[in-house]
């Protein structure tokens, strides 16, 4: 009787262990094809930038880009010019 209910313990602590695996593993699968997706969309935004759009960069500087490159983009705020690689551009600003 013994022998019995060990084997039984047994295979509901696999199926246990291989349920958590499985649900672990779904998570993962999830949480990596939506930072994807916000990685392309990211991208395409970057991609769509032009001579003149109101942008604001992740320091919080709002400002108007005068040339870019595939790296670089140079912008004006206030007289200032400044040098920044594409990815510090948080957004486009919308005029009001």
């Amino acid at each position: 009787m013994l022998i019995a209910q060990s084997s039984n313990d047994a295979a509901g602590g696999a199926f246990n262990l291989l349920l958590i695996v499985v649900i672990f593993g779904g998570l993962f699968l999830f949480m990596s094809l939506r930072q994807r997706k916000r990685l392309r969309e990211r991208d395409a935004f970057l991609g769509t930038l032009t001579t003149g759009d109101v942008v604001r960069t992740y320091g919080g500087v709002l400002a108007t880009i005068e040339s870019l490159t595939d790296e670089e983009v140079v912008v004006v705020s206030e007289g200032t010019r400044l040098k920044l690689v594409r990815a510090a551009i948080v957004g486009r600003v919308e005029e009001q």
